[in-house]
């Protein structure tokens, strides 16, 4: 009688070595996820802009910004990227309680989908956000993004504003989402 086992799931803090297989993820995962969206030349153009081994590379070596990269079984599931201080994306000084941590992308890719790797990940950035002694978490998330809109509001998030997001040459319009760390339920 056989009997099957659990995947193992780790995830870890990514390094520069991790560059060129985080490239990968990460085009994968945002094409995925937004291709039918955007103009293929606007995806092109986005991709080469933003998950090139070499920014990713620049991004890894910035130390307040980490990478986080979720395995199954051994094969890269899904990402995370977390930023504070400095490496913010936006100003949110005066808008959301301080210091605060953004949780600048979080990606899974399609076939590990629906098995709790976007809620392991958000656990990822609450410790984070609790070892940087940060009041907040925001991130930013596309208004057409209905399944993302649904996931963040159910660990808590409200928005609080908007900020432009470019992809190519068309300009799309981002929610801006916070919780406070007390508050960030964990489903």
């Amino acid at each position: 009688m056989g009997f099957d086992r659990a995947p193992q799931v780790q995830v870890r803090r990514c390094t520069a070595q991790d560059a060129a297989v985080l490239a990968q993820v990460c085009a994968e995962t945002f094409q995925d996820t937004f291709a039918a969206d955007n103009t293929a030349k606007d995806m092109e153009v986005f991709l080469a802009e933003s998950y090139s081994p070499q920014v990713l590379a620049a991004e890894l070596a910035d130390p307040e910004s980490s990478y986080w990269l979720a395995t199954v079984d051994g094969i890269p599931a899904a990402y995370l990227k977390t930023n504070v201080g400095k490496a913010q994306t936006e100003p949110v000084e005066g808008r959301i309680p301080q210091p605060s941590l953004e949780v600048q992308r979080i990606y899974v890719r399609l076939p590990y989908k629906r098995r709790g790797l976007g809620a392991r990940l958000m656990g990822v950035a609450l410790d984070e956000a609790r070892a940087h002694a940060a009041a907040s978490i925001w991130l930013g998330v596309w208004e057409r993004n209905t399944a993302a809109l649904a996931f963040y509001e159910r660990l808590g998030f409200t928005r609080f504003g908007e900020h432009v997001f470019q992809v190519g040459s068309d300009a799309q319009t981002d929610y801006l989402m916070v919780c406070p760390v007390e508050r960030l339920a964990m489903v």
